[in-house]
């Protein structure tokens, strides 16, 4: 009976690419899309029903401050962060500079994801007077994204092509006399 052996791929240098540009238009997008409101005033005793209902709020409510309204400068550095690494990582593609942009590409993207975690903790104002709306958890998983991306491509090995090299045997060792074959014959 044959052994049929499956052949596992992985998502390739480009495709990631393409995945890290999509994720940075996401949050781009996602900037333009509503990511505070105010909170609804209820019941503090019972927290877990508040939380369950803060988030089904969040994904249906499509009322709310974008992401451009709600900030000064954040939303610029967010913005300037994901199409940095967006930048680097077409870079990383052409290979004499390839080494040189994965690592920034990664910290890049990495930065990215950092400022709009700070920014879902850490609202705008007074965090009790703030609940957080889909464009926040939106630009959230577009950011995971870019940054899943931007490492997968920044561990990419070279794409510098090398020179092969040939097998060249040493040369055959010198024929002995015959007499010094073998033992020491006495």
């Amino acid at each position: 009976m044959p052994i049929t052996t499956h052949i596992m791929r992985t998502i390739g240098f480009r495709s990631n690419i393409l995945f890290a540009i999509a994720a940075a238009v996401g949050v781009l997008a996602a900037l333009g899309r509503p990511w505070y409101a105010p909170a609804v005033e209820g019941d503090k005793s019972a927290q877990m029903e508040s939380l369950l209902s803060g988030i089904g709020r969040a994904f249906t409510e499509p009322g709310g401050r974008t992401g451009w309204e709600s900030f000064t400068q954040a939303d610029k550095m967010i913005a300037g962060l994901a199409i940095a690494t967006v930048v680097l990582l077409v870079l990383a593609m052409i290979p004499a500079i390839q080494l040189h942009v994965q690592a920034l590409a990664r910290w890049t993207g990495l930065a990215t994801f950092g400022v709009v975690l700070v920014k879902f903790f850490d609202e705008p104002g007074a965090n009790t007077a703030t609940e957080p709306r889909f464009g926040l958890l939106v630009a959230l998983l577009a950011a995971a994204v870019l940054v899943a991306s931007a490492w997968t491509v920044a561990a990419a090995p070279s794409r510098r092509r090398h020179q092969t090299r040939t097998y060249t045997p040493p040369p055959a060792p010198e024929a002995l006399p015959e007499s010094s074959w073998g033992p020491t014959q006495y």
